[in-house]
Protein backbone atom coordinates (compact mmCIF):
# COMPACT_ATOMS: atom_id res chain seq x y z
CA UNK A 1 0.00 0.00 0.00
CA UNK A 2 1.16 3.56 -0.46
CA UNK A 3 1.78 5.88 1.89
CA UNK A 4 -1.20 7.60 3.13
CA UNK A 5 0.90 10.93 3.35
CA UNK A 6 0.78 11.40 -0.22
CA UNK A 7 4.80 10.19 -0.41
CA UNK A 8 5.14 7.58 -4.02
CA UNK A 9 7.04 5.51 -1.21
CA UNK A 10 5.05 2.25 0.55
CA UNK A 11 3.72 2.62 3.42
CA UNK A 12 6.18 0.39 5.04
CA UNK A 13 8.93 2.62 3.85
CA UNK A 14 7.60 6.02 4.92
CA UNK A 15 5.20 6.91 8.01
CA UNK A 16 4.93 3.39 9.05
CA UNK A 17 8.37 3.73 10.57
CA UNK A 18 8.17 6.31 12.62
CA UNK A 19 4.37 5.58 13.65
CA UNK A 20 5.94 1.87 15.11
CA UNK A 21 9.21 3.82 16.51
CA UNK A 22 11.69 2.67 14.26
CA UNK A 23 12.46 6.21 13.38
CA UNK A 24 12.39 9.68 14.70
CA UNK A 25 11.22 12.45 11.80
CA UNK A 26 13.29 15.14 11.28
CA UNK A 27 11.30 17.84 10.26
CA UNK A 28 8.44 19.30 11.15
CA UNK A 29 6.83 17.96 7.92
CA UNK A 30 7.37 14.60 8.10
CA UNK A 31 5.88 14.72 12.02
CA UNK A 32 3.15 16.26 10.53
CA UNK A 33 3.10 13.55 7.19
CA UNK A 34 3.51 10.87 10.05
CA UNK A 35 0.68 12.04 11.34
CA UNK A 36 -1.80 12.05 9.09
CA UNK A 37 -0.68 8.60 7.83
CA UNK A 38 -1.36 8.21 12.12
CA UNK A 39 -4.85 9.78 11.57
CA UNK A 40 -5.23 6.98 8.56
CA UNK A 41 -4.51 4.08 9.66
CA UNK A 42 -6.38 4.62 13.21
CA UNK A 43 -3.16 4.76 15.10
CA UNK A 44 -4.19 7.32 17.88
CA UNK A 45 -1.59 6.94 20.44
CA UNK A 46 0.95 7.42 18.03
CA UNK A 47 -1.04 10.72 17.27
CA UNK A 48 -1.08 11.16 21.09
CA UNK A 49 2.94 10.52 21.83
CA UNK A 50 3.44 13.44 19.45
CA UNK A 51 1.58 16.31 20.94
CA UNK A 52 3.66 18.66 22.57
CA UNK A 53 3.45 18.10 26.86
CA UNK A 54 1.31 21.03 27.11
CA UNK A 55 -1.02 19.88 24.55
CA UNK A 56 -1.14 16.27 26.10
CA UNK A 57 -2.75 17.75 29.18
CA UNK A 58 -6.16 18.77 27.33
CA UNK A 59 -6.23 15.39 25.26
CA UNK A 60 -6.64 11.88 26.19
CA UNK A 61 -6.07 8.80 23.46
CA UNK A 62 -9.48 8.15 23.59
CA UNK A 63 -10.89 11.03 22.39
CA UNK A 64 -8.37 11.33 19.23
CA UNK A 65 -8.65 7.38 18.52
CA UNK A 66 -12.94 8.63 18.19
CA UNK A 67 -12.00 11.33 15.56
CA UNK A 68 -9.58 8.50 13.90
CA UNK A 69 -12.48 6.07 13.58
CA UNK A 70 -14.96 7.82 12.70
CA UNK A 71 -13.07 9.41 9.80
CA UNK A 72 -12.06 8.00 6.51
CA UNK A 73 -8.85 10.11 5.64
CA UNK A 74 -8.52 9.96 1.84
CA UNK A 75 -5.40 12.50 0.98
CA UNK A 76 -2.70 14.93 1.86
CA UNK A 77 -2.28 17.76 0.44
CA UNK A 78 1.43 20.06 1.98
CA UNK A 79 1.12 23.80 0.62
CA UNK A 80 3.89 25.40 2.51
CA UNK A 81 6.33 24.01 4.75
CA UNK A 82 9.08 26.09 6.94
CA UNK A 83 11.42 24.43 9.47
CA UNK A 84 8.44 24.89 12.30
CA UNK A 85 5.48 25.30 10.41
CA UNK A 86 3.40 23.11 7.95
CA UNK A 87 0.27 24.44 5.74
CA UNK A 88 -1.49 21.13 4.39
CA UNK A 89 -5.57 19.97 3.73
CA UNK A 90 -5.87 17.16 4.52
CA UNK A 91 -9.55 15.47 2.78
CA UNK A 92 -11.82 12.77 4.88
CA UNK A 93 -14.98 11.44 4.65
CA UNK A 94 -17.33 11.39 7.38
CA UNK A 95 -20.97 9.76 7.53
CA UNK A 96 -21.10 10.74 3.10
CA UNK A 97 -19.88 13.51 3.63
CA UNK A 98 -16.50 14.88 1.95
CA UNK A 99 -14.32 17.25 3.86
CA UNK A 100 -11.25 19.36 3.01
CA UNK A 101 -9.38 20.67 6.77
CA UNK A 102 -7.03 23.40 5.58
CA UNK A 103 -4.99 24.02 8.74
CA UNK A 104 -1.59 26.16 9.26
CA UNK A 105 0.50 23.52 11.92
CA UNK A 106 2.97 24.84 14.52
CA UNK A 107 5.77 22.79 15.43
CA UNK A 108 8.73 22.29 18.36
CA UNK A 109 11.38 20.58 19.34
CA UNK A 110 10.87 19.18 22.49
CA UNK A 111 13.75 16.83 23.87
CA UNK A 112 15.27 16.75 20.35
CA UNK A 113 11.76 15.52 18.82
CA UNK A 114 9.38 17.01 16.80
CA UNK A 115 5.92 17.59 18.41
CA UNK A 116 2.29 19.47 17.38
CA UNK A 117 1.95 22.38 19.65
CA UNK A 118 -1.70 24.06 17.96
CA UNK A 119 -2.77 24.91 14.85
CA UNK A 120 -4.55 27.74 13.19
CA UNK A 121 -7.67 26.33 11.19
CA UNK A 122 -7.81 28.40 7.32
CA UNK A 123 -10.46 26.29 5.99
CA UNK A 124 -12.64 23.94 7.19
CA UNK A 125 -15.74 23.00 4.79
CA UNK A 126 -17.95 20.41 3.30
CA UNK A 127 -17.16 19.79 -0.32
CA UNK A 128 -19.27 19.28 -3.15
CA UNK A 129 -19.47 16.03 -4.10
CA UNK A 130 -20.21 14.77 -8.25
CA UNK A 131 -23.32 14.86 -8.07
CA UNK A 132 -23.60 18.49 -6.70
CA UNK A 133 -24.97 17.72 -3.08
CA UNK A 134 -23.03 17.37 -0.60
CA UNK A 135 -23.77 14.06 0.59
CA UNK A 136 -21.97 10.97 -1.54
CA UNK A 137 -24.30 8.61 -2.75
CA UNK A 138 -23.42 4.79 -3.10
CA UNK A 139 -23.56 5.10 -7.05
CA UNK A 140 -21.63 8.08 -6.99
CA UNK A 141 -17.84 8.14 -8.34
CA UNK A 142 -15.85 7.71 -5.26
CA UNK A 143 -14.31 10.94 -4.05
CA UNK A 144 -10.88 9.46 -3.57
CA UNK A 145 -10.25 9.13 -6.95
CA UNK A 146 -10.43 13.42 -6.77
CA UNK A 147 -6.79 13.11 -5.28
CA UNK A 148 -3.17 11.90 -6.67
CA UNK A 149 -1.89 11.63 -3.24
CA UNK A 150 -4.83 9.26 -1.96
CA UNK A 151 -3.32 6.28 -0.63
CA UNK A 152 -6.44 4.23 -1.72
CA UNK A 153 -6.92 5.22 -5.57
CA UNK A 154 -9.53 2.80 -6.83
CA UNK A 155 -9.80 4.46 -10.24
CA UNK A 156 -13.22 4.83 -11.56
CA UNK A 157 -14.84 3.02 -9.24
CA UNK A 158 -18.01 3.75 -7.55
CA UNK A 159 -17.98 4.77 -4.42
CA UNK A 160 -20.31 1.87 -2.87
CA UNK A 161 -17.20 -0.71 -4.33
CA UNK A 162 -14.39 1.34 -2.89
CA UNK A 163 -14.07 4.00 0.21
CA UNK A 164 -17.75 3.47 1.54
CA UNK A 165 -17.03 -0.49 2.31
Amino acid sequence: MLCPCGSTLLFNTCCKLFITQKQVPCTAEQLMRSRFSAYATKEGQYIFDTYSATAQLKLSVPEIQVWADECLWLALVVHNSTESMVEFSAYYLVDNTLYELREKSNFTLEQERWCYIDGDIIVHKELISNNGTSTIKRSDICPCNRFPTAWSIKKGKKFKHCCAR
